[in-house]
């Protein structure tokens, strides 16, 4: 128990990188910002590997949206062989450089991740996507296409996606709203976030707005996890959807957890044995 107890410790604190370049990402990210969110990242993680190393000695990795390395170089750390595929060349960049001693272990792939996807024919015992399926409009479709790669024992594993907003629960949807208005105000551009929320729940989007890109789900309801885990039992897979608080907000973010608020979702889904 204390072993795995400094692992999850290690792979966690892994995440607080202290570069200047990352402060703001990080101010916005609350899964890397917070230690409770970082400590169930790296407890799920841990669980996922551990349970393809049942099945092979070196788990194989496919990182979608990797970025500068907050998924990968924990697998990496755990003895994992990663294939990382991300548009941005600058985050692979200093992915690879965060990434040197690991060598070959390492492949880095400068793509669109719907490209990657129909380009390869190897598999991977794990798939994973890290605040990632709430960028992507057809979620749903990526999903699908990438279990394809997966081996006989393989995991697809998310983390870090906004519930369904129909399904979440009324305090909650309040208390999440008063939270992220807390954080909002010490940010600036308090009036223009008041204004693309009221337009965005009227249903509005502007395919020219950045935040509206960068942030997709805010037009769509969320991200359907009953959508998901249907989408897997009905691909053969045991699915589980695990919910938690997750908010900008430093004062919220423990409050929320102690009121077991629930906001947010990953996923582990495994194929079944036969």
């Amino acid at each position: 128990m204390q072993e795995n107890e400094n692992r999850v410790a290690a792979l966690a604190n892994m995440f607080a990188y202290d570069e200047k370049a990352t402060k703001k990402y990080m101010d916005g990210a609350p899964h890397i910002k917070h230690a409770v969110l970082r400590n169930l990242y790296a407890e799920l993680l841990i669980r996922v590997f551990d349970y393809a190393k049942k099945h092979g000695e070196t788990p194989k990795v496919l990182d979608l949206g990797a970025g500068e390395g907050e998924v990968t170089l924990p697998f990496l750390e755990l003895g994992a062989e990663v294939t990382a595929v991300d548009i941005s060349r600058s985050q692979l960049d200093s992915l690879a450089k965060k990434a040197e001693r690991h060598g070959e272990k390492l492949k880095i792939l400068c793509e669109d991740v719907n490209d990657a996807l129909k380009n390869r024919s190897e598999t991977f015992d794990i798939i994973v996507v890290n605040s990632f399926l709430h960028h992507i409009p057809d979620f749903l479709g990526l999903i699908d296409e990438s279990v394809n790669l997966l081996s006989s024992n393989g995991q697809f594993f998310s983390f870090q996606d906004p519930l369904r907003y129909d399904s979440i629960g009324r305090f909650d949807k309040k208390f999440t709203d008063v939270a992220y208005y807390s954080w909002r105000v010490m940010k600036g551009d308090l009036i223009g976030g008041i204004k693309r929320k009221l337009r965005r729940n009227k249903g509005v989007y502007l395919e020219e707005s950045m935040h509206d890109n960068a942030e997709y789900h805010v037009v769509r309801n969320g991200v359907d996890q009953d959508a998901i885990e249907k989408l897997f039992r009905e691909r053969g897979f045991q699915c589980e959807i695990i919910s938690y608080f997750s908010t900008q907000s430093g004062l919220f973010q423990p409050i929320g957890k102690a009121l077991s608020v629930k906001n947010t979702f990953a996923v582990i889904a495994r194929k079944k044995s036969l």
